[in-house]
């Protein structure tokens, strides 16, 4: 499987979050799915068929990326595929390629889920074609879960703020933070909790979070507070 990466990383110090949702109610109600982003899907992947480049497209120089949003049920096989962009040669090579995708199931408090996601294909100019590790982000894609009642909940999703700066003192350190924040209707950081970790990365950490903004998690189209579960970890990522 040939994954190709939208991004790289910049840096050997790792500084890593991880945002796990424990929006209010979610409990109340089991979800029937959930949505997730497509760098997260692609984590599942367990199958896969690369497309073939048509030679009518190579010989135009058609070439670009293909976006699909796709549904996969709890068995890990896609059910439905719905074309969101690329030129439609690529698309219908791409739809071929999918039928071949299977995926581990998603597990949801311990059952599996159907998933919503995205799954895209580049189709470079030499006529190379590779699966998308992740697809650009679409602000009417984010992540979240639909409830019983059809009801969307999207989580909220970092627009602004620094990474921490460590002072010299901590340079090339490794170790972990662990953090409960707080994210208002507004979008602003309310409250942080340090739930564990190493003390020494709390104050600057801790300085940043507090300055990140957000888009709110909204629940049926409206703002809601939202809990989120960070952990930063710093160190040589090798």
């Amino acid at each position: 499987m040939n994954i190709y990466p939208l991004q790289r990383s910049k840096s050997a110090l790792l500084t890593t979050v991880i945002l796990l949702l424990a929006m209010q109610g979610f409990a109340q109600q089991k979800p029937t799915r959930i949505r997730v982003s497509a760098g997260v899907l692609v984590g599942f992947l367990d199958k896969s068929s690369v497309p073939v480049y048509p030679k009518e497209a190579r010989e135009k120089a058609v070439f670009g990326d293909v976006i699909f949003k796709v549904l996969v049920d709890e068995t890990g096989k896609i059910v439905l595929s719905e074309p969101v962009e690329g030129d439609p040669l690529l698309i219908a090579a791409s739809i071929d390629a999918l039928r071949q995708f299977r995926y581990r199931p998603y597990q949801l408090m311990g059952s599996p889920i159907s998933v919503e996601s995205q799954v895209g294909f580049h189709f470079s100019k030499k006529g190379k074609v590779e699966t998308l590790s992740n697809v650009p982000f679409r602000p009417e894609f984010r992540a979240g879960i639909v409830n019983a009642d059809g009801t969307y909940v999207l989580w909220p999703r970092k627009i602004a703020g620094d990474e921490p700066t460590l002072p010299p003192k901590l340079a090339g350190k490794s170790g972990s933070l662990y953090l409960t924040v707080t994210v208002g209707a507004d979008g602003s950081v309310t409250d942080v909790h340090v739930a564990g970790g190493d003390q020494s990365f709390v104050e600057p950490v801790l300085a940043a979070v507090k300055q990140y903004k957000y888009e709110p998690q909204l629940v049926a189209g409206r703002a809601a507070p939202a809990t989120i579960e960070m952990s930063f970890h710093f160190g040589d990522s090798r």
